[in-house]
């Protein structure tokens, strides 16, 4: 959605369907979607989202990521999922380099974050410096998103700590306008907001 009206519209529609709901509001991270798979708490895969259906092995290049756990806090299986990206430093630095290599120059950040995930050199994709946050767990037992988030860190796995839990549409135009404000102050480029349910029942 693009302005204030279809923001209330969607609070309207969801307070018709669910009583007393809440929701979380997330930075929406300009990169590079990512499905990992954990298995007896190991990470075995990690993808891109490719079709929705069939995506990229990037397994190797995700683990120079270096704030991702390979082994999480719990033996756990799980499948998770979140966005790779670059940093506005690391971003300028990659480019820098290119420059003296005389290569084409990234056009932006998530473009860099993109091509190097999917580099078939993992030195590079090391060079690079990616990071990642996660935010989706698709099969979760939990009852809320807001928990789903918590757990994650748990976990040991890196969650954007922007994450706020609110109970209305002024409380979402609040966080509007906080992140409106003070989006150019934030080490990488966001492309928005995502507004949730924290109710993953109510989501289904």
């Amino acid at each position: 959605v693009f302005n204030e009206e279809e923001v209330e519209s969607f609070v309207n529609r969801v307070e018709k369907e669910v009583d007393s709901p809440e929701f979380v509001c997330e930075l929406k991270m300009d990169g590079l979607g990512v499905n990992l798979t954990y298995k007896n708490g190991l990470l075995v895969s990690a993808a891109t989202r490719g079709d929705g259906v069939v995506g990229e092995d990037i397994t190797n290049n995700f683990k120079t990521i270096k704030y991702v756990p390979i082994r999480l806090n719990e033996p756990i299986d799980l499948e998770v999922r979140g966005e790779i990206y670059m940093t506005k430093k690391s971003f300028e630095k990659a480019n820098e380099k290119r420059k003296e290599n005389g290569e084409e120059l990234f056009q932006n950040p998530r473009n860099a974050a993109a091509g190097s995930a999917r580099q078939l050199d993992s030195k590079i994709a090391a060079e690079r410096k990616l990071d990642t946050y996660l935010y989706h767990v698709p099969n979760t037992n939990l009852d809320t998103q807001y928990e789903t988030l918590e757990q994650l860190k748990r976990l040991g796995l890196p969650t954007n700590p922007f994450a706020k839990k609110v109970h209305n549409f002024k409380e979402i135009k609040e966080f509007i306008e906080e992140w409106t404000e003070k989006r150019p102050t934030l080490p990488y480029e966001i492309d928005g907001i995502v507004i949730k349910l924290n109710s993953i029942a109510g989501q289904r």
